[in-house]
């Protein structure tokens, strides 16, 4: 068994699923560290912000009765669409959560975000009519993207609220995301990031706003093919 948790503690860090590569990480592999405790003998904390849309049983709290160096965090922000609350939460082992009780500034949630808070994990059916809204149309927008074979290389899979995808060279992936920024549709260049040479992040929005990024996208690749 692991020792209590100390401020010298070594602490892993695991995003499932991850940003900008939108795949969860299997919880093989994140049993597999925490069960080796010769080789690492630290916390493994696994943020799972976007884990509502990788499916069931794909979170690490599973893991949690076997393992006690594991602890999960998770936020109001994604499927539960409060991100300007600012509210999450952790799940860990008694002796974590009383570390953290005795650190963290007193009153530092707000009534208002509190309630708010209460209210949303109250409203489960809420959350799964968007999430299942969400997979939906991430579904659909994965499928018109791969159509577009004179503009897409690629479409990786994803288990989040976003896809990820790369351009053909034809177009600086950069230039493409800055001239739909500027005609007002946000997603997220990641070319800089490691093997996401020409890749944009899109998050997946309402049926409107997901038409409007693809007609936005489309009609830009063409005025910067021209030029």
């Amino acid at each position: 068994m692991m020792e209590a948790v100390t401020p010298k503690t070594k602490l892993l860090f695991i995003c499932s699923p991850g940003n900008p590569t939108c795949k969860a990480i299997p919880l093989s592999e994140i049993e597999k560290i925490a069960s080796d405790t010769e080789k690492y003998t630290g916390l493994i904390v696994v943020d799972e912000a976007y884990i509502d849309f990788a499916g069931a049983n794909s979170s690490a709290v599973c893991l949690m009765k076997k393992h006690n160096n594991i602890v999960v965090l998770q936020t109001l922000s994604k499927a539960f669409g409060l991100a300007g609350i600012r509210c999450g939460f952790c799940i860990g082992p008694p002796d974590v959560i009383q570390l953290m009780n005795n650190v963290k500034a007193p009153y530092n949630v707000n009534s208002l975000t509190s309630e708010v808070a209460i209210n949303a994990m109250n409203s489960m059916d809420t959350l799964r009519k968007n999430v299942q809204s969400t997979l939906e149309q991430r579904a659909l927008v994965r499928k018109e993207l791969e159509a577009l074979t004179d503009i897409v290389v690629k479409v990786y899979p994803s288990d989040s609220n976003f896809l990820l995808f790369r351009v053909k060279d034809d177009v600086k992936a950069n230039d493409l995301y800055k001239k739909m920024a500027d005609g007002g549709v946000v997603t997220r260049f990641r070319g800089n990031e490691l093997h996401c040479n020409q890749c944009i992040r899109v998050t997946i929005g309402t049926a409107e706003e997901n038409q409007k990024f693809l007609a936005t996208m489309q009609t830009i690749w063409k005025e910067l093919l021209a030029a």
